[in-house]
């Protein structure tokens, strides 16, 4: 069980943050040892359905039975989507750095290499294996079983899902799924929460609210609840430094990059009716102006503010030739055009793997906006 009487030994910013807390989740009057997890009150119910950050309530069985299967689990494997984003990375490196503190043998798993590097990665990393057999899985950020590095030996192992896209399919025995959130790492801090404060020091607090900022492309995603400005604010007051991670995923691009995604804007296409906007990059591109693809990090979220528009696409060429589409709108649900080609995630972000040439799926995913 935990409880709030670690702020007293932590004073200075912890102080803060109580007030903080009592401000704007209303806990006035618990006396500074209110529970969360096992030992949920009447009263707590109450207030995370009415008015703070937890607006969307987990049963106290279903808290208390997943935190029992992480307790309990020497092993656990940490499993996050395939071509691994800031967020699913974010999620699982905090994962792992708490679970080890435990006691815990972890192994982190990608279905492939990320396309792109960061700072925080989970340490006991894999690509496409494991080498322990898990007693308890969680699985991060991953809509469904497609982009997950499954084999049949995990298949009756159980499986904690904490993930924010609305498509989600999987089978966990617990599931821990809101799709107002911004992205995993903030449902992550949720759900943390429920299970021990005390999991959340400062280099968690830089884990979660970085993969907040990747995935709410710096608070820029449409529509941002009120509660994902509170939870980043609460991160901060436990040390994540939100200037030094936001100048990470902005600051990473010198002036080459910059000249090439001046070329790219110059051949951009507008749908003859007005409601699309679309650019396309192969290998050759990239070749050609001696760039990877790590030069199109916040690419389309500089597409996406195309205001003449209501959706933009970035397609692109991966190594292994397939095309991958990043979908973003305005008011569009771009989450069901994705579905129709076997992709997924949001209401107005989504993405698209396949295998299609780019001139096909172009013409196709065109035609149905």
């Amino acid at each position: 069980m935990a409880s709030f009487s670690w702020i007293k030994e932590k004073k200075c910013h912890l102080i803060d943050r109580m007030k903080f807390l009592e401000e704007n989740v209303h806990l006035k009057g618990l006396n500074n040892s209110w529970c969360f997890g096992c030992d949920i009150s009447s009263k707590f119910k109450e207030i995370v359905m009415s008015k703070g950050l937890f607006e969307q309530y987990y049963a106290s069985d279903q808290v208390c039975g997943a935190w029992e299967l992480v307790k309990a689990a020497k092993n656990i494997t940490l499993l996050t989507h395939s071509n691994a984003d800031g967020d699913g990375i974010s999620a699982c490196a905090a994962l792992d750095y708490i679970l080890r503190k435990m006691g815990k043998n972890t192994e982190t798993i990608y279905p492939d290499k990320p396309e792109f590097n960061y700072k925080r990665q989970p340490t006991n990393l894999l690509i496409n294996k494991h080498c322990q057999m898990p007693q308890l899985i969680i699985v991060c950020d991953v809509a469904n079983y497609e982009r997950l590095y499954w084999p049949k030996e995990f298949h009756n192992i159980p499986m904690i899902n904490i993930d924010h896209h609305i498509s989600n399919s999987l089978n966990g025995k617990f599931n821990f799924i809101n799709a107002e959130a911004s992205s995993a790492s903030e449902e992550l801090y949720v759900v943390l929460h429920y299970w021990d404060a005390n999991l959340i020091d400062g280099y968690v607090a830089e884990c979660l609210l970085f993969g907040l900022l990747y995935d709410s492309q710096i608070f820029q995603i449409h529509p941002l609840q009120p509660r994902t400005l509170k939870i980043a604010a609460d991160l901060m007051l436990l040390g994540a430094d939100l200037f030094k991670l936001e100048k990470e995923l902005l600051s990473n691009n010198n002036h080459k990059t910059f000249v090439f995604w001046g070329k790219i804007l110059s051949n951009i296409k507008v749908a003859k009716n007005g409601t699309a906007a679309w650019v396309c990059i192969t290998k050759k591109d990239l070749l050609d102006n001696d760039m990877q693809l790590r030069s199109l990090i916040g690419f389309n979220n500089l597409l996406s503010q195309i205001c003449d528009v209501d959706v933009t696409l970035l397609f692109y060429e991966k190594e292994d030739g397939k095309i991958k589409v990043s979908l973003r709108s305005k008011t569009t649900d771009v989450n069901a055009v994705a579905k129709l080609f076997g992709g997924g995630g949001h209401t107005n972000a989504a993405g698209i793997l396949t295998a299609k040439s780019m001139d096909q799926i172009v013409k196709e995913i065109t035609e149905k906006l």
